[in-house]
């Protein structure tokens, strides 16, 4: 009977190394939330330098009040978002790597606040698209901060 326990016990333990070493079976939770986070925000990111690109080639897309969004013509808003959206970009990627810094997970954060604000602030002139927007930087910015504690405590 005590050895029938043993030999369970034994092949619970090969089982649960073999599930660490594995690591498409047994995968960190935090870990997936800030990949699903980088995954948005390239996709975001993308998107950003879209409509960049889009106010630049046809500015008629967006109507505005004497063609301007906050005080800015709509060249300086459309390079905005393509800067912007290239770094969101780029912070989305550096997160996607294996070993994700805390500076990476900064500078996802930095960014992605901003695209939110400036999505806010170009709200008049796409609503829909600005309200979309805003909702995936938020979304991102929650996977991203909310494993903040594993992170710090090295289970990330």
């Amino acid at each position: 009977m005590a050895e029938a326990d043993v030999t369970r016990a034994e092949a619970r333990e090969d089982a649960a190394t073999r599930r660490n070493d594995d690591e498409s079976v047994v995968t960190n939770p935090a870990r997936e939330w800030v990949r699903f986070g980088a995954i948005v925000m390239v996709i975001v990111g993308g998107f950003s330098v879209l409509e960049g690109v889009m106010a630049l080639a046809a500015p008629d897309t967006y109507v505005t009040r004497e063609g301007t969004v906050l005080a800015i013509d709509l060249a300086g808003w459309a390079w905005l978002h393509l800067v912007l959206g290239a770094l969101v970009l780029l912070s989305g990627l550096a997160l996607l790597r294996d070993a994700v810094s805390g500076r990476a997970r900064a500078a996802g954060v930095t960014v992605v606040g901003l695209s939110a604000i400036v999505q806010l602030a170009w709200l008049p002139a796409a609503p829909i698209w600005s309200i979309i927007m805003i909702a995936l930087d938020v979304l991102v910015l929650g996977a991203i901060v909310a494993v903040g504690n594993q992170h710090s405590a090295g289970r990330l």
